[in-house]
């Protein structure tokens, strides 16, 4: 098996009494969607904010493609290429799709950009905007003020700011939330050929969205994880099926 870009070994971090998590470890490999689910308070955001430089942990490592991240601030864990989306919107609403994924580009090559006609016409940052806007399936709206895009249309354009950042790895914190169903069935498809971009740590709560996408699932309850595997596995854990899926084991 390939080494994992991602590997989190011994993470804890309390609050006061409170221990919001509790010797956590986990790892996301290659070409994986790894899911992380739990009930409401059961420490994702935590766990998140901890991986991205938010939060510095009390105890254990963070370690992204091998190199040791914990002193790292959150700017330069995004810099290595550890993307997170959905969570703090980085969308600016009086700008076009264009402009905005421009914006990402323009950001990803450390240039600092203002629009004025010339830059609107420059190759080097329309042609890969207009590429990340195809794939995250906004062809035809880039000319669309971000302001009034629907939810999903909203989503669509922060993957793809997202994917002009050219992430090693994604961290998605409950993208399918507001969603409707025909807009989580195109999000989900989105997001399951996103892996061969980048793998994704997902954080969500529709399970149906969860059951489809994930090749593996960790769950995580009172800020540990009481079980990882894949969704057969985990759908059979009885200790899972009693603690958070609301089942009689």
């Amino acid at each position: 098996m390939a080494d994992p870009i991602l590997s989190i070994r011994g993470l804890k971090k309390s609050f006061g009494a409170l221990t919001a998590t509790d010797d956590v470890s986990l790892d996301l490999f290659p070409g994986e969607i790894h899911a992380l689910i739990g009930p409401n308070g059961a420490g994702k955001s935590t766990l998140i904010k901890q991986i991205v430089g938010e939060i510095r942990p009390n105890e254990g490592t963070i370690r992204f493609e091998g190199q040791v991240i914990d002193r790292l601030d959150a700017a330069a864990r995004a810099r290595l290429g550890l993307a997170r989306s959905f969570q703090v919107s980085s969308v600016i609403p009086d700008f076009t799709v264009l402009q905005n994924v421009m914006l990402a580009v323009a950001g990803a090559d450390g240039h600092v950009f203002r629009f004025h006609r010339p830059a609107l016409s420059d190759r080097t940052l329309t042609e890969p905007a207009r590429f990340h806007i195809a794939h995250a399936g906004l062809s035809g709206r880039e000319g669309t003020r971000a302001s009034v895009l629907s939810h999903g249309e909203r989503r669509k354009l922060e993957i793809a700011m997202a994917l002009a950042l050219r992430p090693r790895a994604f961290l998605l914190d409950e993208p399918m939330a507001g969603m409707g169903l025909e807009g989580a069935k195109q999000l989900t498809a989105i997001l399951s050929d996103l892996r061969s971009e980048a793998p994704i740590l997902l954080v969500e709560h529709d399970m149906d969205a969860v059951f489809a996408l994930a090749d593996r699932i960790s769950v995580l309850v009172y800020g540990r994880i009481i079980a990882t595997g894949s969704v057969a596995e985990i759908r059979a854990n009885p200790e899972v099926r009693r603690s958070y899926l609301g089942e009689e084991a």
